[in-house]
C-alpha cells in the first residue's frame, strides 16, 4: 500500500469516544449514596424525641401529679366551707380541652370559677390561685351586713353600697339589730343583686340612724322608700311617721323634730298622723 493511500485511511478513521465508556477507577470509591447507618440513626433520634414529648404530655395532663386533690378556703365567716368547695369540685368535672376535664390543675379555669361564685354569693372579693402540684387556694372577702332590705314580703341582707348578700337567710332577731329599709314604691328595686337606688338615700338613712341613736324617744322601727322623690320616711317605734328630705341635713331635721315633739306635740302623740320636715323651718303636722 502506498504512502498516499495510508494517509487517506488515517484521515477518515473514527476516533474512539472515551466519554461514553463506563470507565471505573478501581482505586476510587464514590460517596454519592449515604451509608444506611446514618438513616437508621436519624430515625432513632426522631423516635426518641417523640417518646420524650409523649412522656411530658402524660406527666402534665394524664398522670396523678397535677390532679387536684385539695381545696383550701380562707376568709369565710358566715358560710360553711362546703358551700364553696362543692361548687369548685363540681367544676373540676367539666370539660376543659377535649377529652380532658378541669380536674387537672393546669386546665382548671380560675376566672370561670370566680365568676360562678360571685354570681351565686355576691362576695365583696374573691381570688382563686393554683398551688403546685395539686391544690387550689381560695381567698374570700364577705360583704358585711349594713341593713336589711324588705321588698315584696321578703327580707335581704345588704351592704352599705346596696349590694344584696345572698349567702344566708335573714335571721328574725337581726330585724332589731340592723336598720330595716322597706321598699314601698310600685316597682321592685333589686336588679342583678344590686339595689336600683341612688346612694344618697342610703347615706341619708345612716345619717338619720346616727342622729337618733342618743335619743331613746326616737327609736326607729324602719325606714320607708316611697314614690316621693328625694324623700325618706321614718316609722318610729312610738308610732310616729316623719318625712325627711335627702337634700337637707339629717341632723338638722332631727333637731327640728325634737323641738316640735317637745313643744307642740308633747303628750298628744297618739293624735298625730305624720310630721313633714322636708321644707326647712316650715314643718307640717298631720292630725288623725
Amino acid at each position: 500500500m502506498s504512502t498516499a493511500v495510508k494517509r487517506r485511511i488515517k484521515k477518515y478513521q473514527i476516533k474512539k469516544d472515551y466519554q461514553t465508556k463506563n470507565l471505573k477507577n478501581p482505586f476510587f470509591h464514590s460517596n454519592k449514596n449515604p451509608k444506611p447507618t446514618r438513616t437508621i440513626g436519624l430515625r432513632f433520634y426522631i423516635l426518641g424525641i417523640l417518646i420524650v414529648i409523649l412522656f411530658i404530655l402524660y406527666g402534665l395532663f394524664f398522670s396523678p401529679l397535677f390532679q387536684i386533690n385539695t381545696i383550701k378556703i380562707n376568709g369565710l365567716g358566715r358560710l360553711p366551707e362546703s358551700a364553696i368547695s362543692q361548687r369548685l369540685w363540681d367544676q373540676t368535672n367539666k370539660k376543659s380541652i377535649w377529652p380532658l376535664n378541669q380536674k387537672n390543675l393546669l386546665l382548671f379555669k380560675t376566672k370561670e370559677a370566680e365568676a360562678d361564685l360571685m354570681s351565686n354569693f355576691n362576695f365583696s372579693k374573691i381570688s382563686i390561685n393554683k398551688k403546685l402540684f395539686n391544690s387550689l387556694s381560695v381567698d374570700i372577702e364577705e360583704r358585711p351586713y349594713a341593713f336589711i332590705w324588705q321588698e315584696q314580703g321578703a327580707n335581704y341582707y345588704s351592704d352599705s353600697k346596696g349590694y344584696i348578700i345572698k349567702d344566708s337567710v335573714v335571721n328574725p332577731d337581726d330585724l332589731k339589730k340592723f336598720p330595716v329599709i322597706e321598699n314601698q314604691t310600685t316597682n321592685p328595686l333589686i336588679e342583678n343583686d344590686t339595689l336600683k337606688i341612688d346612694q344618697s338615700y342610703l347615706t341619708f338613712v345612716f345619717a338619720i340612724k346616727t342622729a337618733t341613736e342618743k335619743n331613746p324617744d326616737l327609736a326607729i322601727n324602719k325606714f320607708l322608700i316611697t314614690n316621693d322623690i328625694n324623700t325618706v320616711k321614718v316609722l318610729f317605734q312610738n308610732g310616729l311617721l316623719a318625712s325627711f328630705s335627702t337634700k337637707n341635713d339629717a341632723a338638722e331635721q332631727i333637731s327640728n323634730l325634737i323641738v316640735v315633739k317637745n313643744q307642740k306635740i308633747k303628750d298628744n302623740l297618739s293624735k298625730i298622723d305624720y310630721i313633714d320636715l322636708r321644707f326647712g323651718d316650715k314643718i307640717y303636722i298631720g292630725n288623725k
